[in-house]
């Protein structure tokens, strides 16, 4: 083959458009393959959740247990009764043990392991057994729902999506997945508050109370919960409302006074 010599292309030390626009369509394809992945894997790690049968679920549970400083919880035997009150209606695979913690920021989540922990100062915004109720429910609904097991996995996930990213672009893609984490879980916590309120119908034959605890919670700050795990008291109160009344369930029954933890 005969060799026919040429000049290059005048492009080549010229390109034909702006190397930082070209960076910049390259770091937003790269944005989207791994936003789109991730959320691909997300469902799968859904889907294997959902299908996990109630033996092998129970037998996770023990293997995921997480450790908690003993000296900042406090059994209760009367939290106890409301949660087996409560979780008699959810049908778990395995009991569920509830524990106060010796904090004072306002706050309740479900562990592996089947432990529901609520903070002293939450407990100190209780006014009635109802409202007690309503946050039980809402942490059972996590073990019916399996966040537990999907929480684990999403972690797992995440850590190898950061393995794999790029170290210059690791900030800005981590920031992505955040958003993404946040409204995702977001959605789980709506779906609790509900099986809350289907728990308390069951457990105590009305829903006298499931949201007023929200209510005095809800400042009108919603902007803050754009990158929170939990939406905004506003939105949460009024999507109960609606499903109570889409439900028919009864709300004219006795608030009953809370007996001392």
């Amino acid at each position: 083959m005969k060799y026919t010599p040429k000049l290059p292309d005048e492009y080549v030390n010229h390109p034909k458009e702006a190397l930082l626009w070209s960076a910049l369509k390259m770091v937003v394809a790269l944005m989207l393959i791994t936003g789109g992945l991730y959320l691909a894997l997300l469902w799968g790690v859904d889907y294997a959740a959902e299908h996990i049968g109630p033996q092998t679920e129970k037998r996770l549970m023990r293997y995921a247990a997480v450790d908690f400083n003993s000296s900042r919880i406090t059994p209760s035997d009367y939290l106890q009764r409301v949660t087996d009150r409560l979780a008699a209606c959810a049908q778990l695979p395995y009991r569920v043990r509830s524990f106060i913690v010796e904090e004072e920021d306002a706050n309740a989540f479900a562990l592996p392991g089947g432990r529901i922990m609520i903070t002293r100062g939450m407990v100190e915004r209780l006014r009635s057994e109802n409202e007690l109720a309503s946050v039980i429910g809402h942490e059972l609904g996590h073990f019916k729902h399996k966040d537990h097991l999907k929480g684990l996995g999403k972690s797992l996930l995440l850590g190898l999506v950061s393995m794999l990213i790029s170290e210059n672009y690791g900030s800005l893609f981590s920031a992505t997945l955040r958003v993404t984490d946040a409204r995702y879980s977001q959605s789980q916590e709506l779906a609790a508050d509900l099986y809350g309120i289907d728990l308390m119908a069951c457990a105590y034959g009305d829903v006298t109370g499931a949201t007023t605890l929200f209510s005095r919670m809800d400042r009108g700050e919603r902007w803050r919960y754009f990158l929170a795990n939990h939406p905004d008291f506003g939105k949460r109160v009024e999507t109960m409302r609606e499903y109570i009344a889409e439900k028919g369930y009864r709300q004219s029954g006795e608030v009953k006074p809370l007996e001392r933890f």
